[in-house]
């Protein structure tokens, strides 16, 4: 519905929080692709038991397949844009160092370690 001229619209902009992610899986349907953002952080049990124990966070965001596609060509561009200006992105040292104790034990498993893993 168009807006008569001159009349104002208030747009009211609720800011989410900031989520630093260590892991991301995606998966579709035929409607759309989800991205769940999961972060992974070690804690100490405050009980008299003080066991360690990993807690799990979600963001899971919900795309129509166009708009994954679009995103798709955003993040490739800004990834060009960023190595252009701060040098090639590169795995990590401690996951190549992993990779390197998986495969001399033997763990000939395509997929490479994981954060977690």
């Amino acid at each position: 519905m168009e807006q008569p001229e001159g009349q104002q619209i208030n747009i009211e902009v609720q800011n989410g929080t900031d989520f630093f992610a260590d892991q991301v899986s995606v998966s579709h349907n035929p409607l759309r692709f989800i991205l769940d953002f999961t972060r992974t952080t070690p804690r100490i049990d405050g009980s008299t038991t003080g066991q360690p124990r990993l807690v799990m966070s979600h963001n899971v965001v919900m795309i129509d397949p166009y708009l994954a596609l679009e995103f798709v060509n955003v993040l490739k561009d800004n990834i060009a844009k960023y190595e252009k200006r701060h040098g090639k992105i590169a795995r990590p040292g401690a996951l190549k160092k992993l990779d390197e104790e998986a495969r001399k034990a033997g763990k000939s498993d395509a997929k490479k370690q994981e954060y977690f893993g």
